[in-house]
């Protein structure tokens, strides 16, 4: 029985639990790696600011409790203990679904704007990532960014052919131009 003027704790039971953990096991293989964070206490504004933020760049966000994240990693086919650390204290798991530089990106761009939220590392090809490597992959260019450069250096070869050909022509105009300059003032 509960003290009087207190009421009965509920207990949630087992369901809601193995939901989290479904989910994010989920999430965690439809991802393209992801980063844990540490949430020192942000305020409703600012969470609501990054989560918009990294929505809008097709990136999860979710509060996950360590117990709960380890055995969703177990179930996402991920050794759990390999993190050591890192699943200390309150986790947020922030999991690119299309790129996995993109949320490096806009995380460690939060979190110069706020000191109460950090990289604790992350998971990328199979390999655990300390603060520093996570701050390292923040720094690498993006998937748009990497496809624009591939682009240009596929156009840059056909673009120097065509400058060769047409600086070709254009010399032998010049030359030609030259030649019929010169028979003209021969000739007056």
């Amino acid at each position: 029985m509960a003290k009087p003027g207190r009421e009965a704790r509920k207990r949630r039971g087992r369901a809601p639990k193995e939901a989290v953990i479904a989910f994010t096991a989920t999430l965690i293989q439809k991802g393209h790696g992801f980063l844990l964070c540490n949430n020192k206490g942000l305020t409703l504004a600012e969470a609501t600011q990054l989560r918009a933020k990294l929505r809008e760049n097709n990136v999860a966000l979710k509060v996950v409790k360590n117990t709960l994240l380890k055995r969703a990693l177990d179930r996402a086919g991920i050794d759990p203990d390999q993190f050591g650390d890192l699943l200390t204290r309150e986790t947020v798991i922030a999991v690119g679904l299309e790129d996995p530089v993109v949320p490096a990106k806009l995380i460690a761009e939060f979190c110069k704007e706020n000191d109460r939220f950090e990289m604790k590392g992350g998971y990328l090809d199979g390999a655990v990532l300390d603060a520093a490597k996570a701050q390292e992959l923040s720094r690498l260019p993006g998937r748009e960014e990497l496809l624009q450069r591939f682009l240009g250096s596929l156009q840059a070869p056909p673009q120097k052919l065509v400058f060769a050909l047409n600086a070709t022509v254009s010399n032998t105009v010049y030359v030609l131009d030259a030649i019929r300059r010169k028979k003209e003032e021969e000739a007056a």
